[in-house]
């Protein structure tokens, strides 16, 4: 049986070094990074996402 949860989705990063001290989350990489502004500055980033959370778009590992 499939564990349908985040951590176990190809799109699931978690070895981006500014994660090193948020050991439960991660980047969901199945879509483009979404791009916010704070202070005036614009930044481009992956969803972060806890490693229990799973979207209707879960693919595992050697899936088609």
């Amino acid at each position: 049986m499939i564990d349908y949860k985040c951590k176990n989705c190809l799109w699931w990063d978690n070895e981006h070094k500014r994660l090193d001290k948020i050991d439960k989350y991660g980047h969901c990489r199945k879509h483009k990074p979404i791009i916010y502004g704070k202070n005036g500055l614009h930044y481009g980033a992956w969803p972060l996402v806890d490693e229990n959370d799973f979207c209707g778009e879960f693919r595992k590992e050697g899936d088609k």
